[in-house]
């Protein structure tokens, strides 16, 4: 019936009478470069009554379209944040097509701050004039850099702000939605999968911030064109420099110097003018301290990019960056330990070379054919990572995962109700992990698998009050030893109230399906990284999901919004630790999972202060067999437990305030209930059995030595059954930019954790004392950094 439906779309209807036919109006909207503009914001108004009749975004490539519109006078208006605000008065007849050329004119006199602020408004004011059931929020590049950070903005970090998201520690930038893992979650670069975007195990994300547009995270209620992961998709894009001239941004930090640099292509005859990017960010740890003494890790970021304009109105753009964390401490003197000397165990070093890292490259063209969009993608994507101990030859571990995917979209919109998009995938992935020691090997796992995917999105608007987005993707895993296939259909339904459309009621639900699996310990700030595809014993992850929610825009500077949510998960997996060596199908256990609370979110986007506050309320739950139990013929009962990120409440205010021009101050405050742990509840002598004399004895010492105390075995509670104290803490942020002829300098000064609120990482008990005593590990103290950003 789809497909049927579908290709009735295709067949033309007959004409109208000639008195009744609709008029559209189409064009481009570029620079006073000729260089194309996206997101430009087109409001068409009856020029008799000042009414709105219709509103859109330009594409990537500038292009612009309005159709359905009702023969008359109108005036078009355009605006986009850096330039001046251009009209235009128009008169349509009956099935005109008027073609329009705006160019805009830049705005120098634009502060960095209003361009931030307005730049987000059209982006999430744009979603929800046209979309229905989407979930999206939008941290724009100059949030990022007001946004307290760790030495220097970081996108992950600043995801973690926003309403449904949780982080579980200071240490880690991983972060979980709406009560899904954190491998659930689809982070792309310029539309390309990047698998573990984290430096240093988590502490930072490996994005240059000078480099970036904005980050978009759609937490639910995405359509049918996302596949391969059932969580969120988190969209990190890099800024068009098309027709910009050469320039470049200098940073430097406690933690890193960074560097990147842009700049135009040369025209060809007829053609805009294209644009290039290079960026690139090294640590300096090691350089600092000698190897025996500091820390002898450093990281290095390269990104680089290249936007081509194509005949016909077309854009090439590639993308392209590799990065790599280094733990080398091989040059370090095996018998030196903190400056000391010494031939026994106490002063010998553990000499280790670490290194893992990502590499992307990938190329995107976007090209009219007719009334239809067309865009191609080509990507490869890698995450790789070493582990070695220098002084014990074959003691290894290393873990690998490459996907090389191609894919086509293809788009229509047939009149300002109703448009379609298509698609298709094709994706080859290969995981590997390899643990080897003392000449045997304990782990070799590798996989491959194709995966294979389709859809089809349709958007029909039937009256203006109204939005029906239904669709469906349908997805194709075929490993070496199975395959799988997958149906997802998705509907979401939108109901605007109020003369103005400003208010909405909004319904989603779906069903998202996922063949990747990482088996990291999300419980460790740092740990390292396991991925494994879908196979024999390994299953597919399929998640239903439902959302329900109301939003609510008071013209151009508040929103507000509220959403309820369900989730499902089916085939979760994890490690099963009683698992035999000789049967390969016992090593993982396959359980499932359930989530639902509730998002609030209250946003103020324009004016000397902005920011944005949210209340997220999750409770989400687990169920895997218990392998240490024993239940009816050897099937272990199930156990029901809240997972490590299972917290209740989460609370976050943004501020961002200019008291005077070029002077910004940024402020974070978080609070977050206690996450679940397990606890050790006691700790006894652990007796063996002498069978000579029928009695419990301590264990006798097999070597020389008498120990020092007898073996201990503790008393587990009851899985994450109890949970830290509740998290706060606040951040605050200083920025002031210096005018110059030739560029701008901007110091800065971060503060994490101004009030020096002890957050716990880890508790650690003793019950060999009386009472049991309890001691841990807390996260960040109060930390003061400073940095410099210099523009030219």
């Amino acid at each position: 019936m789809l497909a049927l439906f579908l290709a009735s779309l295709l067949v033309p209807s007959p004409a109208p009478a000639q008195g009744s036919r609709k008029a559209e109006v189409r064009g481009r909207v570029t620079d006073d470069a000729g260089a194309p503009l996206a997101e430009a914001r087109l409001v068409l108004r009856r020029a008799a009554d000042d009414v709105v009749v219709g509103s859109t975004l330009s594409a990537a490539d500038g292009a612009f379209r309005l159709s359905d519109v009702a023969p008359g006078r109108y005036r078009l208006g355009v605006q986009r944040i850096g330039y001046e605000t251009r009209s235009v008065e128009i008169e349509l007849a009956p099935g005109d097509v008027r073609v329009l050329d705006l160019q805009l004119v830049s705005a120098p006199i634009a502060v960095e701050g209003f361009v931030v602020d307005a730049r987000n408004t059209p982006r999430e004011r744009a979603r929800f004039e046209s979309e229905a059931g989407v979930t999206a929020r939008v941290v724009t590049a100059g949030e990022l850099k007001a946004l307290p950070g760790l030495a220097e903005a970081d996108v992950l970090r600043a995801v973690e702000v926003l309403p449904g998201v949780v982080s579980t520690s200071d240490f880690s930038s991983a972060f979980n939605v709406r009560g899904g893992s954190t491998d659930q979650n689809l982070i792309l670069l310029d539309g390309f999968p990047i698998f573990n975007p984290f430096h240093l195990g988590g502490l930072f994300s490996v994005f240059n911030s000078d480099a970036l547009a904005r980050a978009e995270l759609l937490s639910g209620g995405f359509g049918a064109e996302y596949g391969g992961r059932v969580s969120s998709v988190l969209q990190v894009e890099t800024r068009d420099y098309g027709g910009e001239e050469f320039g470049g941004e200098v940073g430097m930090s406690l933690l890193a110097s960074r560097v990147s640099l842009h700049g135009s292509l040369p025209a060809g005859a007829g053609m805009l003018r294209g644009g290039w990017f290079l960026s690139a960010r090294r640590s300096y740890f090691d350089k600092l301290l000698p190897p025996d003494v500091g820390l002898p890790y450093h990281l290095v970021d390269l990104q680089g990019g290249l936007t081509l304009p194509m005949p016909g109105g077309g854009q090439l753009r590639l993308t392209a960056y590799t990065g790599d964390d280094v733990l080398d401490m091989s040059k370090r003197d095996p018998e030196r330990s903190d400056g000391g000397e010494g031939d026994n165990d106490e002063g010998e070093v553990l000499r280790v070379k670490w290194g893992w890292g990502n590499d992307v490259v990938g190329i995107r063209w976007d090209q009219p054919l007719g009334e239809w969009l067309s865009t191609v993608r080509l990507g490869y994507s890698r995450y790789a990572e070493h582990f070695g101990l220098v002084d014990f030859a074959g003691q290894t571990y290393e873990s690998r995962l490459e996907q090389l995917s191609g894919r086509g979209d293809l788009g229509r919109e047939f009149s300002s109700g109703l448009s379609l998009q298509l698609g298709a995938e094709l994706s080859r992935l290969r995981s590997l992990n390899l643990a080897e020691g003392g000449g045997s090997t304990f782990w070799e796992q590798e996989d491959r698998g194709t995966l294979g995917g389709a859809y089809a999105q349709l958007r029909w608007r039937p009256t203006e009050a109204w939005i029906v987005e239904p669709g469906v993707r349908l997805d194709a895993w075929a490993a070496s030893d199975t395959t799988f296939l997958r149906l997802a259909p998705r509907l979401a339904v939108k109901r605007f109230l109020g003369a103005k459309h400003e208010a909405a009621i909004k319904l989603a639900a779906g069903r998202y399906t996922q063949f990747l699996h990482s088996l990291r310990d999300e419980t460790l700030p740092l740990s390292n990284e396991v991925w494994v595809v879908a196979g024999r014993h390994l299953p597919a992850v399929t998640s239903d999901q439902a959302q329900l929610g109301v939003e609510r825009f008071w013209g151009e500077s508040w929103s507000a919004s509220a959403e309820a949510y369900l989730r499902r998960f089916r085939g979760l997996v994890t490690y099963n630790d009683a698992d035999d060596l000789n049967t390969p199908s016992d090593d993982y256990l396959q359980g499932e999972g359930r989530s639902y609370g509730l998002d609030l979110q209250v946003r103020k986007h324009t004016g000397r202060w902005t920011g944005w506050t949210t209340i997220s309320l999750l409770k989400a739950e687990r169920r895997f067999p218990d392998p240490l139990a024993v239940g009816w013929e050897d099937v272990p009962p199930e156990i029901t437990y809240p997972p490590g990120f299972d917290r209740r409440v989460d609370i976050d205010l943004v501020l961002r305030y200019a008291p005077r021009p070029h002077t910004e101050i940024g402020l974070r405050w978080a609070f977050g209930s206690g996450l679940p742990y397990t606890r050790p509840v006691a700790q006894h002598v652990n007796w063996e059995y002498d069978p000579s004399t029928g009695r419990h004895r301590l264990p006798i010492p097999t070597g020389s030595e008498e120990p020092e105390a007898p073996p201990m075995f503790v008393v587990l509670g009851p899985r994450n059954g109890a949970r830290y104290p509740a998290y706060h803490r606040l951040d605050l942020s200083l920025r002031r930019t210096f005018q110059r002829r030739w560029g701008t300098v901007t110091p800065y000064l971060q503060v994490l954790n101004v009030y020096n609120r002890k957050n716990p990482l880890f508790y650690f008990y003793d019950y060999s004392e009386s009472p049991a005593t309890r001691s841990g590990i807390s996260m960040f103290p109060v930390l003061p950094t400073i940095g410099v950003e210099v523009t030219f």
